[in-house]
């Protein structure tokens, strides 16, 4: 199939269509009183090391996590119809720098099932705290920012996100012993792809308070998604070392973001993190799949694995008082569109070739067939080389592959993704090249 160049505005979903209303509706029905609630109660257990005191009712990382397990069960009553199954899944960790007798890592696992259930989209964040010393368990480290702000972000997300049908099936993970090396996100991810399961996409929330920073400056209507470019693990990408899989779903969460928060901007940092820093989407990466983190602008040090204290007149520590509750709201808006519109979305093109077995001014590309009934069609995202985001959108139809006149291979990158008929879009696939 020949299709003539059309230079288009990247599209948003196509309104109207079965689960697309719901959509908006979800994102923009996210309550920061509730998010409030929530980052509140999880401060006030006290501490949520992972070391923790485990049998207290009222303090220590085990009434953190029975208390979002009943948390969860209410939400899934509430807004999912009881769709929303829920799990606290234990991990036995073996002895390391800050577990010296090992550990067992308790992850809450809220599941909202889609059609297909071994396709997964995740939504993170960690429920563990720490002090000023990572290795003390007794003191207060009410973890305001870091992380109950992203803790509540996933508690919301269920809210919102609860009355959607998916394709993919949607999680919403607390995890804990992030602080102690992302134990459980690594256990969880390890567990995962013991049992088959392919991750679209996960997205953490680390840090999403929107605190004013140590620079003494404050955006609240930004955020960073952190993206890898190079892969840690999983297939080669050969032509672009800017667009591995989470370098395309850092882009697709910032166009579905912006389509319902156009004011909230999303600024994509090409980096797998902050210096000395690691998230909890990095397991993830290491097993090959898509992930990002998202983190407010502006990091205040003083209010992040601080005693609660004040010294020489001035504060230190992470509680609720620095948390912007409707910055949170903004942030948990802009992921949920994202991962809303994912779990909708057919899946991602396979197959996807771009033909470089002779010297041509065209391009063509090529990519298997999708057998997903209500498929509307194909697009092809392109950009220049030197542009961080696509710029043009080229609508193919229901086919399996297209020429592109005029457009060199040489000179343009280009993606394929596969479109529903209520305009869900999937993440889009980068080609590899085709030999002869």
């Amino acid at each position: 199939m020949k299709t003539l160049l059309v230079a288009l505005a990247l599209l948003t979903p196509a309104a109207g269509g079965q689960g697309e209303a719901d959509l908006a509706a979800s994102v923009q029905g996210v309550n920061p009183a509730r998010i409030e609630h929530d980052i509140r109660t999880l401060a006030g257990f006290g501490t949520r090391h992972t070391l923790s005191e485990t049998e207290n009712e009222e303090r220590g990382i085990g009434a953190a996590r029975r208390w979002l397990a009943s948390e969860l069960e209410a939400i899934s009553a509430q807004f999912a119809g009881g769709r929303i199954s829920v799990a606290l899944v234990p991990h036995d960790v073996p002895a390391g720098r800050r577990v010296p007798d090992g550990a067992r890592i308790v992850n809450v696992v809220a599941t909202l099932p889609g059609t297909d259930p071994d396709r997964l989209v995740v939504l993170s964040g960690h429920y563990d705290s720490r002090a000023s010393d990572p290795m003390d368990a007794v003191s207060d480290a009410p973890g305001a920012n870091d992380d109950a702000s992203g803790t509540a972000a996933v508690l919301e997300a269920a809210r919102v996100l609860g009355s959607l049908h998916p394709r993919a099936t949607l999680v919403f993970l607390c995890v804990a012993g992030e602080e102690q090396g992302l134990l459980g996100a690594a256990a969880q991810a390890a567990q995962w792809k013991s049992e088959g399961k392919t991750i679209e996409a996960m997205f953490t929330l680390d840090i999403v308070g929107g605190a004013t920073g140590s620079s003494g400056e404050r955006e609240p209507n930004r955020v960073r998604v952190f993206s890898e470019g190079i892969p840690s693990a999983g297939a080669k990408v050969v032509g672009s070392d800017n667009d591995a899989p989470s370098r395309q779903l850092a882009r697709y969460t910032k166009r579905a973001a912006s389509s319902f928060l156009p004011d909230f901007e999303l600024t994509l940092v090409f980096r797998r993190d902050r210096y000395l820093r690691g998230g909890d989407h990095i397991p993830f990466l290491d097993e090959g799949w898509p992930a990002v983190r998202l983190t407010e602008p502006h990091e205040n040090y003083d209010w992040q694995h601080q005693d609660v204290r004040v010294e020489d007149g001035k504060p230190y520590g992470d509680v609720p008082g620095n948390v912007d509750f409707a910055y949170v709201g903004r942030v948990t808006g802009s992921v949920c569109a994202a991962a809303g519109e994912l779990a909708l979305a057919p899946r991602a093109p396979r197959g996807v070739l771009v033909d470089v077995t002779e010297l041509t001014p065209h391009t063509r590309l090529l990519w298997d067939t999708n057998p997903e009934p209500d498929l509307a069609g194909y697009a092809v995202l392109v950009r220049r080389t030197h542009e961080p985001d696509w710029t043009r959108r080229i609508e193919v139809g229901r086919t399996t592959e297209t020429l592109l006149e005029g457009l060199s291979k040489d000179d343009w990158l280009f993606a394929v993704e596969a479109v529903d008929r209520a305009g869900h879009r999937s993440l889009p696939v980068y080609p590899a090249p085709k030999y002869r």
